[in-house]
Formats: structure tokens, C-alpha cells, sequence
């Protein structure tokens, strides 16, 4: 004599907890996701300018500079702020822009005049 025994609640259990098991992961990795393409996109932002400080700072190495502070608004989608500084003996450059997490980001280095 065979029993058949009545599997419709457990199929409804294992769908309701591989839906939930879905969405948990599903909700943890899209911010973590998230949070590395923000990452990434201040990294290559920050790149970028320290490349342009660099270009600018040996243009100004170069020839005399006055002290003085240049807003670029075509290096990113954010206005850029170029500030020189000279003391004794090196010219200081930095550079001031807020980045994708809005938060006021600023690198310097420093130069030895010809």
C-alpha cells in the first residue's frame, strides 16, 4: 500500500524562503555595488586632477609666479580651485573640488623654481 503525502505546503515554504534568501543578497550586494562605482569614480576623479596639478605646477616652475587662486570648470563636472603659494624657496600648488560623495576634497604639491 503506498501513502501519498500532501507536498503542496512545503513547496510553498521552500518558494517563500529562496524569494526572501533572493532579496536579502539582492539588497546587500546593490549598495555595496554602489558604493565601489562612487569609489571609483573619486579615484579617477582625483587622478585626473593631480595630473592636471602636476602639468600646471611645472608650467609655473618655469616661468615667475604671482600668488594666486583660478577656478577651472572644464576638468571635471565639478568647478576645480588652483591655488599657488610661494615661500622661500618652493611654489606650492593645490587644488580644491568637491567630490561624488560631496565632500570637499584638496591635494597639494610642491615645486622648486628654475
Amino acid at each position: 500500500m503506498i501513502i501519498k503525502h500532501n507536498q503542496k505546503g512545503f513547496y510553498l515554504l521552500e518558494t517563500l524562503i529562496s524569494v526572501a534568501l533572493f532579496f536579502t543578497i539582492c539588497l546587500t550586494l546593490l549598495p555595496i555595488q554602489y558604493q565601489l562605482l562612487l569609489e571609483k569614480k573619486i579615484t579617477n576623479d582625483e587622478e585626473i586632477v593631480m595630473y592636471f596639478l602636476s602639468e600646471e605646477l611645472h608650467k609655473t616652475m618655469v616661468s615667475p609666479i604671482v600668488e594666486d587662486t583660478i577656478i577651472y570648470n572644464d576638468i571635471l563636472s565639478t568647478p576645480v580651485t588652483l591655488r599657488y603659494t610661494t615661500t622661500t624657496n618652493l611654489i606650492k600648488g593645490c587644488v580644491s573640488w568637491r567630490n561624488a560623495k560631496q565632500r570637499l576634497q584638496t591635494k597639494c604639491l610642491y615645486g622648486k623654481p628654475i
